[in-house]
């Protein structure tokens, strides 16, 4: 029985500690793959072979290896993935005629030793006997804890027809989560774990992936014909017989995905920080996080930048390449700088867009159509959202990478938020209309709070009540719960907090508690109740304007304390003085009310007619305020929340109430209204990207 070496035990002392307090300089490499694959175009066949270098992590042995073969979900309709789904996904259906997919191992051998025979399928979630996503290797003998072993793995695979992120159509292919992928081993302490052992989810249709960081090299021979954008950075090329073996490395990640098509049409360009970081964004940063401009463009680094474009698609390259540079510069600014020399970003074809907004380190799917491109639609920016959105998927999902199956909110939602600060500082509207009116990335995501939710955000991807409960709580909601602390902590405070956030799990894989420790330092009042009632619960917050009166006051009348009456006469009615000779102050009565259990202090304004206004602060916390006054002017107007820093109200629209005369809103503002209104009717599963 071999026994690993005595260095090897020694090295694996950093796998063994608990998680460190200090951010990584580099993750803590578990596996290398040294892949092989060839692709029929005609057939849709893969043929695949892996050498896989894997390291126990974790302080006890191992008798058995968990992998993940995805597409696996694709090959009949009693998958996992097909009974939750339905066969669609994101308005996308499967192609139950011909467009079912597959992955076999075919061989695995370690030490010379066949370990086919130990195949078993598991369904950890769920039982189903039926599912083939997960595969358990027995091993002829334990892995030490330290040890590193290689295995020799063949496979075949058939790809799906597009859907549901992967997959054909014609002969353009987008080829991700495609080989036989070990599961992740969590030692104790890792993600709060109070025990070593396996992670390794099946494919469900709500849920993405979780993996453990290594160095890939992937050799990739197809036809000549076929342009191929990939992850990682080419490093050889040969030619023979019609074929080429294209040679991809990247080091530093833990997923690697590629795409082929004899139409793409390449653009490149180049992120040069010191021209593609805005000097304003630069100074704003410096000054919000209190960090001087030098220090936060140490670590940015020119960055490659390619561009597989359609042909009927080519004209909008230049709106893809801006949006990929400000993702580049904020992200360096407000996170950290991107470690990586290149990025590859793929625009697939209209009758491919299953495939389209699709995440991967270092690469990743955009979309658009020929239309999108021309007047009048060019005031919407679907095109810089969906580079900005999954560019950040980059970060939230691939640098800090966090469990996308049992907590996607913090690589949905996390990316939510940054895509949405992003698009507004950069473009202002994500949809913009005539008269200079338009509806803000944030408003798309806060109109999401307009319906109820009855699951909490902190939710298994695979346990949401609905597919769009999953939509709402992993995007939308989640990304507007972080916009409410920030604007309950306010900017300073806020985005250092962020950024030490962002720093100190780079590299690494945080969990929500994580992420919240770090704004448990802000130490702001009441969190630790919002935190259950957002993060671990269902509740909501409804602020009203409940009553409002402004009335002349009357003269005191009735009796005295001697009885004597007192301003009036019996039977005879008091002629009320004409408007502008009357004198008498106005008796103001205001009650606003607070529906829901999420108590959140928010300003209210009172404003009078004569131009004088007056505000306060509620805390919220009892279900109404009343709030009496007696002034010289008529009350015009109350408003709850002027200035929108509740972001979580369920419907801003009660919050205003109009008492005397008041200066309507514009025409634009109205426009406005009305356009957000309309987002909170339409949108009700907005979550269109992964």
């Amino acid at each position: 029985m071999n026994r690993p070496k005595t260095a090897a035990l020694l090295a694996a002392a950093a796998f063994l500690a608990a998680p460190a307090l200090h951010a990584l300089e580099a993750p803590r490499k578990i596996v290398d793959y040294d892949i092989k694959v060839s692709l029929d175009p005609e057939t849709k066949l893969f043929d695949g072979r892996e050498t896989l270098k894997w390291t126990n992590p974790a302080d006890v042995a191992v008798s058995d290896l968990k992998f993940h073969l995805y597409w696996n979900a694709f090959r009949n309709n009693r998958s996992t993935f097909f009974r939750e789904s339905g066969g669609q996904l994101r308005g996308d259906r499967a192609d139950r005629a011909d467009g079912w997919g597959y992955i076999d191992v075919t061989a695995m051998t370690w030490d010379r030793q066949d370990l086919k025979k130990g195949f078993r399928f598991e369904s950890p979630d769920d039982g189903n006997p039926d599912d083939r996503t997960v595969l358990a290797v027995a091993l002829p003998r334990p892995v030490a804890p330290g040890e590193t072993i290689s295995l020799d793995i063949a496979w075949t695979a058939k790809a799906p027809k597009v859907f549901a992120r992967s997959g054909y159509v014609r002969d353009f292919f987008f080829v991700g989560q495609w080989y036989p992928k070990i599961g992740v081993l969590e030692p104790k302490g890792r993600r709060r774990r109070a025990e070593a052992g396996w992670n390794a989810r099946q494919y469900h249709a709500n849920s993405e992936f979780y993996a453990d960081w290594g160095d890939y090299r992937v050799e990739i021979t197809l036809p000549e014909k076929f342009v191929v954008g990939s992850a990682g950075a080419l490093v050889a090329e040969k030619k023979s017989n019609g074929k080429k073996t294209l040679t991809y490395v990247q080091n530093q990640i833990h997923d690697f995905a590629w795409t082929a098509d004899p139409r793409y049409v390449v653009k490149e360009s180049l992120f040069d920080p010191a021209k593609d970081v805005p000097k304003e964004e630069l100074e704003r940063a410096s000054k919000v996080l209190g960090r001087t401009p030098e220090e936060l463009m140490k670590g940015f680094r020119p960055v490659k930048l390619f561009f597989c474009m359609q042909p009927d698609h080519v004209s909008q390259w230049t709106r893809y390449e801006d949006a990929q540079k400000w993702a580049l510069a904020w992200f360096g600014l407000w996170a950290f700088p991107y470690p990586y020399t290149q990025v590859t970003v793929v625009d697939p074809p209209e009758d491919g867009l299953g495939a389209g907004g699709m995440e991967y380190q270092t690469l990743y799917t955009a979309g658009t159509v020929k239309w999108l491109g021309r007047w009048p639609l060019t005031g919407f920016k679907p095109q810089e959202m969906v580079v900005i959105h999954e560019f950040g998927h980059g970060y939230w999902y691939g640098l800090l990478a966090s469990n996308e199956f049992e907590e996607s909110w913090m690589d949905e939602g996390i990316n939510s938020f940054t895509e949405a600060v992003m698009m507004d500082r950069r473009y202002r509207y994500f949809a913009e209309f005539p008269f200079g009116v338009g509806i803000t990335d944030e408003n798309t995501k806060r109109a999401i709070v307009f319906f109820r939710d009855f699951d909490p955000i902190v939710t298994k991807a695979w346990q949401y009540s609905t597919s769009d409960s999953y939509g709402r709580n992993s995007y939308p909601r989640a990304a507007t719960v972080v916009e409410q602390v920030r604007r309950l902590a306010g900017e300073e405070a806020f985005w250092r907090a962020f950024r030490r956030y962002a720093e100190r799990w780079r590299f690494d894989h945080p969990t929500t508690e994580d992420f919240l420790d770090e704004m448990r330092t802000l130490r702001l009042p009441g969190f630790e109740a919002f935190v259950r009632k957002t993060f671990y619960g269902t509740g909501e917050v409804d602020f009203r304007v409940l009553r409002a009166s402004s009335e002349r006051s009357d003269p005191v009348t009735g009796f005295d304390d001697a009885g004597k009456p007192v301003n009036f006469e019996p039977g005879r009615k008091k002629k009320e003085p004409k408007e502008k000779d009357d004198q008498r102050p106005y008796e103001t009565v205001v009650v606003v009310g607070r529906a829901g259990d999420l108590a959140l202090p928010v300003d209210v304004l009172l404003a009078f007619e004569n131009g004088e206004t007056y505000r306060t602060t509620w805390d919220g916390t009892d279900s109404w305020l009343r709030l009496k006054t007696t002034y010289a002017s008529r009350l015009a107007r109350v408003v709850v929340d002027p200035d929108g820093k509740v972001v979580l109200d369920r419907d801003p629209f009660n919050n205003v109430r109009n008492v005397g005369k008041v200066k309507g809103p514009s025409a634009a503002a109205k426009v406005r209204a009305y356009a957000v209104h309309l987002v909170e009717i339409l949108l009700s599963s907005p979550w269109s990207l992964p």
